[in-house]
């Protein structure tokens, strides 16, 4: 596929084209084709009429007395980009299916299949998860000319850079994507601006796709111009017990001032073992296009983590000092353990609804402008 990087990828901080394009179908040239025999009169013809016809219709082409039209040919419905990681079936049931072709990292192709109705919606979504960033032409097809007049129009009244602002706004804020399908939203926004078009989850997925393949490529030529980068990573879980792997790449620019951004956060699947985390970092390192220029990493002082790094010889492993630090506190608190109990208890008592209501009357009684509240303890920092 043609690279449109430069054209097609929107970034968050520059004023690109989120709107709707429109293809304009370009009509196939009139085609002249002969008219037969003319449509038969509902009153019964003679057999002298019909042998007329007859032989009327034997006469050589540039003699026939029937007048040629111009037939309008159906347009030709441009094909989707889609179609380049997918194929039509029908299944046994006689539904019309799209099978994924994509294949695998492992090797094996994907499994995904959609029912296909003339719609490539489901498509185009499924094969962003891959990490195919769509081109820009052909996402909105067929669009009428009325539709067109009305996008540009609104496009003149800023709307490119209101639909911006409201991505923005969701990403910043946390907001789920289902925020502009809800009625309050949109009565509020009509308020605010009647002439603003709000876009819909799927456009918004769509500008999120297309954000992220330009800032990734952006990130990489940023990442070339550092000579030396260090690592932060981190291994959790969250509540519903699903593991984690985050990745920070840390480096002083060409002005002496310290550059870190985040890499990536992505899911990491059991078991944590040093030679999975291993693997992880480097194909981070891989992705990134940076394995030559890390030359540490700063962890915790886990065990798994400690051997994983290990394996990642010449990269020097940093301690994390807050970590570290927090050890060392643990350890000197040994000596009032039983007092640290106590407390500990104590905050627990008051962790309840009931009790801290009973806590913030009484502060407020002996003259406490602003009530403090107890700090539960966290075992690692």
């Amino acid at each position: 596929m043609e690279d449109n990087s430069d054209r097609n990828y929107i970034t968050l901080s520059e004023n690109e084209d989120f709107s709707d394009n429109v293809t304009e179908i370009t009509p196939v040239p009139l085609a002249r084709k002969k008219r037969g025999r003319p449509a038969k009169s509902k009153q019964k013809t003679s057999v002298s009429e019909e042998t007329n016809q007859e032989s009327l219709s034997q006469t050589p082409k540039d003699s026939n007395p029937f007048i040629q039209t111009a037939v309008t040919a159906k347009p030709q419905t441009k094909i989707s980009w889609v179609w380049d990681y997918f194929i039509k079936k029908t299944n046994e049931k006689g539904e019309v299916r799209a099978y994924c072709q994509f294949v695998l990292e492992n090797g094996e192709k994907c499994s995904a299949s959609y029912k296909y109705d003339g719609s490539t919606g489901n498509l185009s979504y499924h094969v962003v998860k891959h990490g195919i960033i769509p081109p820009t032409e052909g996402i909105f097809e067929n669009k009428s000319k009325a539709t067109s007049l009305a996008q540009s129009m609104s496009n003149s009244n800023g709307q490119k850079e209101k639909e911006l602002s409201t991505l923005r706004w969701i990403l910043l804020t946390t907001q789920p994507l289902s925020t502009v399908t809800q009625k309050a939203y949109i009565d509020h926004m009509h308020i605010i601006d009647p002439q603003f078009i709000i876009p819909g989850e799927k456009k918004l997925r769509m500008m999120i796709a297309r954000s992220y393949g330009y800032n990734r490529d952006k990130l990489k030529l940023l990442l070339k111009s550092a000579h030396y980068i260090s690592l932060t990573t981190d291994l959790w879980s969250s509540r519903a017990k699903h593991g984690y792997l985050g990745l920070t790449a840390t480096w002083i620019n060409k002005n002496f001032e310290i550059t870190d951004v985040l890499l990536e956060i992505s899911y990491f699947p059991s078991p944590h073992n040093a030679r999975e985390i291993s693997k992880a970092i480097k194909k981070a390192m891989q992705k990134w296009e940076i394995e030559n220029h890390v030359v540490s990493i700063t962890t915790d002082n886990g065990a798994n983590v400690v051997a994983a790094i290990r394996d990642l010889t010449p990269i020097k492993r940093l301690s994390c000092a807050a970590h570290t630090l927090q050890l060392a506190i643990n350890k000197g608190l040994k000596i009032v353990e039983d007092l640290v109990l106590r407390v500990k208890k104590l905050i627990n008592f008051f962790s309840t609804q009931k009790q801290i209501e009973r806590l913030i009357k009484i502060q407020k009684d002996i003259g406490y402008e602003e009530p403090l509240h107890l700090i539960q303890d966290i075992s690692t920092r």
